[in-house]
């Protein structure tokens, strides 16, 4: 469909109100192939879309449904689908889902792309360790491309089921895997920050405002459910599992990832690894190598992802910085339904 001037796409949001779902609302209303886009919510159903996303007022209106409309969705040229439901609940209704898909022949010609960690790890008993519970559809896990958008853009071509990557899983894959084409470090030391957007709309004891707002503290170290999908993604680049910790850290702030990679490998220097990083981005519009340190501040409301590097006496450091809820979440799955259909991956995304 790449060049076509007019607006063929028919965009179908499902978990619409929350914060991903804003964003993807956002960019699909100002993307240059997409034309209709529905945006499903049974919470917020009947609704204008600024009750939840109040931001949108005035500039992207339209109603949430209860349900989605898959009879006008069978009517577009290119059907396109986008899960921003949190964990567990497109895998859970993903056989009676798609047997509806089968039914208007939407199936499959349908774009399907999965914010959430459902399919990512395409392997069952990975699923269960990561995520604490059996699969749903274990038997639909090979049909899912992983869409890390610079490193699968060749498989993401044509794909119909897209999983979409964590947004921690994101930086660190995008921060490591230059570094791993020259080298095979005996460990990996990671430490994430994040903002509490990512831990979506609902709030708990540990992630309501009052609880985040003057604190910094670790969660979930060495358990993070993002550590399995990026054991398994670095290990299939490099042949074999490597060594690694992950300790991600809850931030008093809003949006953003922050990822700092620590590894030991002698003889490395810094504008050896700098030029491969160059040579290893170039072309890529979104992944921007900055010559002094990545911050937080500098990617907020954009699709980039800023890396920086330090290395001294054998101690390489490398850091990452995107927005969660855009790099890392529905910037990413709109670049990764551009790959899909051919369009130019930058298409809507600025």
């Amino acid at each position: 469909m790449a060049g076509q001037a007019n607006r063929p796409i028919t965009a179908l949001i499902l978990g619409a109100a929350g914060y991903g779902g804003g964003e993807l609302l956002r960019i699909l209303h100002a993307h240059p192939a997409v034309g209709e886009v529905q945006a499903v919510s049974r919470s917020h159903a009947g609704q204008p879309w600024h009750a939840a996303h109040p931001r949108l007022r005035g500039f992207v209106e339209g109603e949430f449904l209860a349900k989605p409309d898959l009879d006008t969705l069978a009517a577009s040229d290119y059907p396109v689908i986008f899960s921003a439901q949190p964990n567990g609940s497109l895998a859970r209704d993903w056989s009676a889902f798609s047997a509806a898909l089968a039914d208007r022949e939407l199936l499959s010609r349908t774009t399907v792309v999965d914010l959430s960690g459902d399919f990512r790890l395409g392997d069952a008993q990975a699923y269960q360790v990561a995520y604490g519970q059996p699969h749903p559809v274990p038997e639909a896990l090979g049909q899912w491309v992983y869409g890390l958008s610079e490193h699968q853009a060749e498989a993401l071509r044509g794909a119909r089921r897209i999983a979409n990557p964590g947004c921690f899983a994101t930086a660190v894959q995008l921060a490591l895997k230059p570094l791993l084409e020259l080298a095979s470090p005996d460990w990996l030391a990671i430490t994430g920050v994040t903002g509490s957007s990512g831990s979506g709309v609902h709030p708990s004891a540990t992630t309501h405002h009052p609880e985040r707002a003057d604190d910094f503290r670790a969660y979930k170290p060495l358990q993070h459910q993002h550590e399995a999908e990026i054991r398994r993604a670095l290990a299939a680049q490099g042949g074999h599992a490597l060594k690694l910790g992950f300790v991600p850290h809850s931030a008093p702030m809003v949006r953003g990832i922050f990822i700092t990679v620590q590894a030991y490998l002698p003889g490395m220097d810094e504008e050896s690894l700098r030029r491969h990083y160059q040579a290893s981005y170039e072309g890529r519009r979104f992944i921007r190598l900055v010559d002094d340190l990545p911050r937080v501040h500098s990617v907020i409301g954009t699709n980039a992802c800023d890396l920086g590097l330090a290395v001294r006496d054998g101690q390489v450091v490398v850091m990452a910085a995107l927005d969660n809820l855009i790099k890392g979440m529905a910037g990413q799955a709109v670049q990764n339904m551009n790959l899909a259909l051919g369009l130019d991956e930058s298409s809507g995304l600025g």
